[in-house]
């Protein structure tokens, strides 16, 4: 008995899936860079920007697109998710650099799977709490575990 009730619990609890399709975030055709990330996962990160009605650019993080072509792939997003495990130190400088002169939206995220981006592309519809001071212009941490 103990089992169906917790099977019962289990049936009602909604998943994170569920949760992210019932308010979907817009991005209303602002383009979005995705430094970093794993390669193989660009077309998951692709799909995750144009489901969402957003414009999807990518930057290896120097690993073998060139560094010169980061900065106007910065000045050309609206948005920028970083995985910034998985970046070179010097892109990793010049993504927090740019977008925080350039007030520019930044969500930094440690993971590199798609769960990971997810997270960073919900914390932008997240309220910050420091949006309201100079200060808040630029980057995010999202310290996520996965």
């Amino acid at each position: 008995m103990r089992k169906e009730n917790r099977r019962a619990k289990s049936d009602n609890a909604p998943s994170a899936v569920a949760s992210q399709t019932a308010a979907p975030i817009s991005l209303d055709d602002r383009c979005v860079l995705c430094v970093g990330g794993l390669t193989g996962a660009r077309n998951h990160y692709r799909a995750e920007i144009e489901t969402r009605d957003g414009r999807f650019i990518h930057h290896d993080g120097g690993r073998e697109d060139n560094l010169h072509r980061l900065a106007p792939m910065l000045a050309a997003a609206d948005i920028v998710i970083c995985a910034s495990g998985n970046i070179s130190h010097n892109a990793y400088h010049l993504v927090k650099s740019t977008c925080k002169k350039l007030g520019k939206p930044c969500v930094l995220v440690k993971g590199t799977g798609i769960a990971s981006f997810l997270d960073g592309l919900g914390s932008l519809a997240q309220p910050h709490p420091a949006a309201s001071g100079p200060s808040a212009r630029g980057e995010r941490m999202l310290k996520s575990g996965r």
